[in-house]
């Protein structure tokens, strides 16, 4: 296998033989915003089990770090192994931290059920697994902040679920490492009280929110929902009440079973559990797994449930997201594009870059976002940049269809900033996201790119959102 050592190695698509420390690069399995994921083996051991080497995009990312220390506290079955962490110094003389995993050969969660529809049952299987895997975070105080169905792997072998990505996540005296009032995470799993937090506190940019377990079962309950009925759930309208203070609308969303008649009543009724708005009634992770592993274990009728979640997960195009999860997810994407959009060009993994594109203030390691393991440790090609399926699964050749308050262009056909596109009449901010990230966002895939709608200025997320609470 050929070694390539040049300044000229983007950390973001090394080809095969790159030399990371002990390890040697096979092949590139995927990227997130803040780090590359490629298969590995012990130099000079090209048959050896393969690890997954993760990488960061910038130098000296303290999430690497956290992540490394989070996954040092944690032996679950459910969650890969941290094998070294160590920093590569790159050609061009940058020291880029890597971390070194277990390599899961699995399929992510939402790929699963379109491969291969589960039962109500199996789908009660892998929710009590990941229930377990939170549980046995939470009894040490860890919060994963960004479970979702692209940080969940279905192992191929066993078809056991595996959380991914603790690139997010936080423990006890961990460090802040964001300037923001919510923690990092994708805007769409967001619990209602973290959403909320943001609204009354818009104007104290010093308040910080403090993710909890209950945060994570709201997400968890999301990626249920999502599973079973290939939609989000709704959020009810924020309000003011007597006192001006914001408070946000109790309202169901529809039971998974009345849109998938297939999926259990019991089931169903403990996906709408985890979604409540009050994180006191969705209970812990040991009351949830408990909840489910009956339901996992009762076979039934198993032929009338092989099909159950097939009639929703051809998947219908997930329902848009309401209005405040819309103007907090576009919020969101806004400073996604500013971020990512110097390196916007090495979006597509094909071509020879040059890594003075990662010159970026070092300001922005601090923001926040997700790392990249989770969209990224299930490619098992051994082609250099494999495609992404969910990518391929998702892309559109549809342009994209401007929402209500999103911005528009001005007479010139000219967006407000340089790095918005206009598109179908309409200001988008193109993002390097897949198919799960990009509707995370609100976004919609074109061509293999992912379009988030920009809001107008003065546009108001709800009756009025800018009023002092």
């Amino acid at each position: 296998m050929e070694k390539k050592h040049s300044s000229d190695l983007h950390p973001g698509l090394l080809p095969p033989g790159t030399v990371v420390g002990p390890w040697c690069v096979q092949a590139w399995a995927g990227r997130g915003v803040h780090g590359a994921v490629y298969r590995a083996v012990p130099v000079e051991q090209e048959s050896a089990a393969p690890v997954a080497l993760k990488l960061a995009m910038l130098p000296r990312d303290p999430r690497f770090a956290r992540e490394a220390e989070l996954l040092s506290r944690i032996r679950h079955p459910g969650v890969p192994r941290l094998w070294e962490q160590g920093d590569w110094r790159h050609p061009g003389g940058t020291l880029l931290p890597y971390l070194v995993m277990d390599w899961v050969e699995g399929i992510p969660l939402y790929d699963w059920v379109q491969q291969h529809p589960p039962s109500s049952r199996q789908v009660s299987q892998v929710l009590a697994q990941l229930a377990r895997i939170l549980q046995a975070l939470h009894a040490q105080g860890i919060v994963h902040r960004d479970v979702k169905g692209d940080n969940v792997l279905v192992r191929r072998s066993e078809g056991s679920a595996v959380l991914m990505d603790f690139g997010s996540g936080s423990h006890p005296g961990a460090a802040t490492l964001t300037t923001q009032t919510l923690p990092p995470g994708t805007p769409a799993y967001r619990s209602p009280e973290a959403q909320m937090f943001s609204l009354r506190f818009v104007h104290e940019p010093e308040a910080r929110y403090v993710a909890g377990p209950a945060d994570d079962l709201y997400s968890l309950g999301v990626t249920a929902y999502r599973l079973a009925t290939g939609e989000y759930p709704e959020f009810g309208e924020p309000f003011r009440d007597e006192v001006g203070q914001w408070q946000l609308k109790a309202v169901a969303p529809p039971s998974p079973h009345a849109l998938n008649p297939r999926i259990d009543e019991r089931l169903s009724a403990l996906i709408l559990r985890m979604l409540s708005v009050r994180p006191e009634e969705r209970g812990s992770a040991l009351e949830l797994a408990g909840a489910l592993e009956p339901l996992a274990s009762c076979k039934g009728d198993e032929a009338s449930q092989q099909e159950g979640v097939e009639s929703a997960q051809h998947l219908r195009r997930p329902a848009r997201l309401k209005s405040l999860s819309l103007w907090l997810a576009s919020a969101a994407a806004v400073g996604m594009v500013l971020i990512m959009g110097s390196w916007w060009t090495v979006a597509r993994p094909p071509g020879k870059e040059s890594f003075a594109l990662l010159k970026v203030d070092d300001s922005h390691a601090k923001d926040g976002g997700t790392a990249g393991l989770g969209d990224a440790g299930t490619a098992t090609s051994a082609e250099a940049f494999p495609p992404s399926p969910a990518r391929q699964m998702l892309a559109d050749d549809k342009l994209p269809e401007p929402l209500q308050g999103q911005a528009r262009p001005d007479a010139k056909g000219r967006c407000a900033h340089n790095r918005q596109v206009a598109l179908n009449g309409g200001c988008w901010g193109p993002l390097p996201l897949n198919g799960e990230r990009c509707e995370g966002l609100n976004g919609q895939m074109f061509k293999g790119t992912c379009y988030v709608p920009i809001l107008s200025s003065s546009r108001q997320p709800t009756s009025n959102p800018t009023r002092e609470p």
